[in-house]
């Protein structure tokens, strides 16, 4: 008898928990009838006979999309059950090569490159999302619409001088009301304005030599 790992918190899951009784049985019933590599030999008439719930193929594959790979009308292959038994294949190990043959027998290897690569992909966009969240958290709102870290905000006046920083903000914030325009940073948005202002410091002050 075949012996596998199985999550025993599958029923904390949201996305199992709230599949109907008789989905929550196929989902279970392909991950122990499915072979060492994850490959499910599609029978509903068996599936059906062991479970006792009549199973439509389009009802299933659409309650199961996101956790199945469809190799063909008759083999469908679950990208996950690799991940979960095995962790990352690899060739060195016996029985890791013996899933790999028969995925690349099957066509279904590119399936779990792509998925794994899919989670990968998430976890890189959740980190940036991170990320960006952090950035605007750390944001303080000016006047109507610019927003500037404190550190940012200090290091204008440094730069440019209170009056100078006080007047562009006031430009810049006019200029996002009227047109609605939208800019990355506000901060270096100022800045390049400043440049284009052809502002410089004098005898301990910066002014203005150009107007726009």
């Amino acid at each position: 008898m075949a012996k596998r790992f199985t999550d025993s918190r599958k029923y904390s899951n949201p996305w199992f928990r709230k599949l109907e009784p008789k989905y929550k049985l196929i989902w279970d019933y392909i991950l122990h009838a499915c072979n060492h590599a994850g490959i499910w030999d599609v029978d509903f008439e068996l599936a059906s006979f062991c479970i006792g719930e009549t199973y439509l193929y389009e009802d299933v594959l659409k309650t199961l999309n996101n956790k199945i790979y469809v190799i063909s009308n008759k083999k469908w292959f679950i990208p996950k059950f690799i991940e979960f038994q095995y962790g990352v294949l690899e060739e060195n190990n016996r029985v890791h090569l013996s899933a790999i043959n028969m995925l690349k027998k099957e066509g279904a290897y590119k399936g779990l490159i792509n998925t794994l690569q899919g989670c990968k992909d998430k976890d890189k966009d959740k980190d940036k999302d991170k990320d960006k969240d952090k950035e605007k958290n750390n944001k303080l709102l000016y006047l109507d619409y610019i927003k500037l870290e404190e550190e940012e905000y200090n290091k204008l006046e440094e730069r440019l001088g209170k009056i100078n920083r006080d007047e562009l903000m006031e430009k810049l914030n006019n200029y996002i009301g009227s047109k609605g325009v939208r800019y990355k940073s506000h901060y270096y948005t100022i800045l390049n304005w400043a440049k284009k202002d052809k502002v410089v410091k004098k005898d301990g002050f910066t002014e203005f030599i150009k107007r726009t």
